[in-house]
């Protein structure tokens, strides 16, 4: 039978929460584990809200990315991403683009229910390539595990996980460590070698513990179930507190509450304790936070956790005697295991023991024939998942059940077959049932402490020959100022007549400094102010251009409304006098006139929208820019701002403008003030021309766009009166004006010059010739 790596890979990483390794960040040990914790518990439902407003290639890939670590996902959902991954680190030429598509492939092999051999040799081609590309990828190392569970035996497993384990530590990793820890405490407990089962879970704890808490909690929470089945529940209650503590700091994902699983060990050890009425509202917390919606990720392991807790419920009630309470329990567990396929052993809800509590259930009842058929179910499926512990107490429980029933020979056989497993287990475990790590641990706390000690004296004793040599000093230091004392104390009498005389010349620089202080806050209120009118005068304009423009289309669409409107009455009249043909092409001639009505009222739209994006404040970021678009546009709309305050006014617009010019970074809004004042000086230039009463003068502007090499230049044109060269050298000056005075605050080129040369890198000049034009030239890099 296939085992897909599907489900695995979201057990896995979905307990683990979230991996990355982008960047840690650089202020010390602290924040860099502050950053990973964010990573790994952040929630996968807020990132496929922000995917599905993603467009870019790389913050796309990103979040893709975050979601395959995460693995909280349906198959579709986790197939669908693992494509578009592949897609994208092969557009972008990423280093680990080899790696997600053999894992792409192995995927698909699952789904095709390919041969479990040929699924492993695909797991373990991905793992290597993401472990040459740096990038820790503890699913797949989970689902490569599972794999070899099934298919070869123990041995081998260990040998496998050992040597990953030590090549992660090696390169630091910390996130395949972690679970090649958990891998072990799970071989180990299977073994029944409690000890080194729980040392490694505690491991884990310690190394999950510095990136994600979600994981420390489970590995806590596993290790307190697993002391509660090597029977010290006093170190059971211990770690499983410990691991709601862990819980309770961090958000719930999805809203579910996953406690219920340490609900169970604290009911177990409580159990263990003698304590049923402890135990049973443990028991009875853990049904309730077990969820019903099955919608997202852990949908199977869900009623599973339902199933374990209500077995966990009946048996308790079978130890105080309460059967009738306790068969409709166990019936519902059994339901649910046998509707879901349930082993003995699920890696989900740990110890599924039913066939054990029926047994149970059967010999209080008086029914010994069906309770020995439960007790050898029992120790079978035990032996068929190797479960060691469960048979050391299935083969007693078979004991004593026999022993009951007078059945000597039995009894005495399955009693000596427990013997023999205790003592094997014994010499594993250890006779004090507390795990080797633990010792280890607090032996590496007893040496930091140590340490620190050693370290205070060392410092004490550097601090004291410090203490001595300032001491030495503060001596001859002494000495030294008796001997200086009369020179100061000369010194000191002198410097009382220069004090005099300095402070004479502090009073009145500060008398100074508070007169210009005062002079230059009213210059620069005085500037606010010009900058304001400036900036107010320069929205005038392109407000009147915006209304004048935008009243064309309203025009038309009110136009096109009226006569539609009687195209309809004179439909209406075809249709009542059954003239088809009339009714046709009246209905075409509507259909014209609302397409006419929508196309203006585009146009009406898209006037407005550049309106708002240019009274919008800038940014200052550039932004890839049509310079031909903006530079038309600007133009059309200072035109109708002149005619708008002076309604006789025409000019004529020419344009040359480079096609195929590409697109240039530009601060969008800040550039078209630079182009709005442009236009404005230059149209104002030609009004005042014609004002002079000239027959033969055309009031025109040429607007060019040239492309030359890596820049491109825009020249500004008109044939006005234009200017003498001692006012061309003064015209990019802050204040300098040629307008008459409340025209013009003298700031509009100075700022736009700003604008270009620092804003954008580029060039403003100006050509001018008195009476026959100007011409202003923008450069900018491409």
């Amino acid at each position: 039978m296939s085992t897909s790596p599907l489900p695995l890979l979201k057990q896995a990483v979905g307990l683990l929460s979230l991996l990355l390794t982008f960047l840690l960040l650089s202020s010390g040990p602290l924040a860099a584990q502050t950053f990973s914790r964010r990573y790994w518990e952040a929630n996968a439902d807020s990132l496929r809200q922000v995917l599905a407003t993603q467009h870019a290639d790389t913050a796309r890939l990103r979040i893709l990315m975050h979601l395959y670590d995460l693995g909280n996902s349906t198959s579709a959902e986790y197939m669908q991403l693992s494509q578009e991954l592949v897609q994208l680190t092969r557009r972008l030429q990423r280093p680990d683009a080899g790696a997600y598509r053999l894992s792409y492939a192995w995927l698909t092999l699952s789904e095709s229910k390919a041969p479990p051999a040929q699924q492993l040799d695909s797991a373990r081609v991905t793992l290597a390539a993401f472990d040459q590309v740096g990038r820790p990828v503890p699913g797949v190392l989970f689902g490569i595990t599972q794999l070899m569970r099934t298919l070869q035996p123990p041995e081998a497993l260990l040998a496998f996980v050992q040597a990953q384990a030590a090549f992660y530590q090696r390169r630091g990793a910390r996130e395949n460590l972690y679970m090649c820890y958990r891998i072990l405490g799970g071989h180990y407990v299977r073994q029944g070698d409690y000890n080194q089962s729980i040392s490694y879970l505690l491991r884990g704890a310690d190394l999950a513990g510095t990136f994600s808490r979600y994981q420390q909690a489970n590995e806590l929470k596993v290790a307190g179930s697993t002391y509660a089945d090597w029977g010290n529940p006093t170190k059971a209650l211990h770690f499983l507190r410990q691991s709601l503590a862990v819980s309770a700091a961090v958000p719930r994902r999805n809203g579910y509450d996953r406690a219920n699983y340490t609900y169970r060990g604290m009911a177990q050890a409580y159990r263990q304790l003698h304590k049923y009425p402890a135990a049973l509202r443990y028991a009875s917390l853990a049904l309730i936070g077990t969820p019903t919606d099955t919608t997202r990720s852990y949908a199977a392991s869900r009623p599973a956790d339902y199933a374990h807790s209500l077995a966990l419920k009946g048996a308790l009630l079978l130890d105080l005697g309460r059967l009738g309470e306790a068969r409709p329990l166990l019936a519902r567990s059994q339901q649910l295991a046998d509707s879901l396929q349930l082993a003995l052993y699920n890696t989900v809800g740990g110890n599924l023991e039913l066939d054990a509590s029926w047994a149970r259930y059967y010999a209080i009842r008086g029914e010994p024939a069906r309770a020995e058929t439960y007790w050898r179910t029992a120790y079978r499926k035990a032996r068929q998942v190797k479960r060691v512990p469960l048979q050391l107490a299935y083969l007693r429980g078979l004991a004593d059940f026999y022993a009951r029933q007078g059945q000597a020979a039995p009894a005495g056989r399955y009693a000596q077959a427990a013997l023999a497993l205790t003592d094997s287990l014994e010499a594993k475990a250890g006779a004090f049932r507390v795990a080797q790590y633990e010792f280890e641990r607090a032996d590496r706390a007893q040496q930091a402490r140590i340490t620190r000690l050693r370290q205070a004296q060392q410092q004490d004793a550097a601090r004291a020959r410090r203490q001595r040599q300032v001491l030495w000093a503060v001596l001859g230091g002494a000495a030294l100022l008796v001997g200086l004392a009369g020179v100061l104390y000369y010194a000191f009498r002198r410097s009382e007549r220069l004090k005099r005389l300095v402070t004479e010349q502090k009073q009145d620089l500060q008398s100074q400094r508070d007169q210009l202080d005062t002079s230059l806050t009213e210059l620069r209120t005085t500037q606010a102010q010009l900058i304001q009118k400036e900036k107010m005068a320069s929205l005038g304009e392109l407000t009147a251009g915006i209304a004048h423009e935008i009243q064309n289309p309203l025009n038309f669409v009110t136009n096109f409304s009226d006569v539609s409107v009687e195209l309809m009455l004179e439909l209406q009249e075809a249709q009542k006098a059954g003239d088809g043909e009339e009714v046709s092409a009246l209905a075409g001639d509507v259909t014209e006139n609302l397409t006419k009505i929508r196309q203006h009222g585009r146009r009406a739209s898209s006037i407005i929208r550049g309106m708002l994006e240019h009274a919008r404040p800038s940014t200052g970021e550039r932004t890839p820019t049509n310079v031909n678009s903006l530079c038309e546009e600007y133009l059309r709309l200072a035109y109708q701002g002149q005619r708008t305050k002076t309604p006789l006014f025409e000019a004529e617009l020419i344009t040359d403008f480079a096609p195929q010019l590409p697109l240039v970074n530009l601060v969008a809004a800040d550039f078209g003030r630079v182009l709005l004042n442009l236009y404005s000086n230059a149209f104002y230039a030609l009004h005042a021309r014609q004002q002079e009463g000239k027959q033969d003068f055309t009031p025109t502007i040429r607007v060019s766009i040239k492309h030359v090499g890596k820049h491109v230049e825009i020249w500004v044109e008109d044939n006005g009166s234009g200017m003498p060269e001692n006012v061309q050298a003064k015209i990019f000056q802050p204040f300098f004006t040629t307008k008459p005075t409340g025209e013009g605050t003298g700031l509009g080129l100075s700022l736009s010059y700003d604008i270009i040369a620092q804003g954008h890198g580029g060039t403003l000049s100006v050509d001018s010739q008195e009476g026959h034009g100007t011409t202003l030239i923008i450069t900018l890099p491409i």
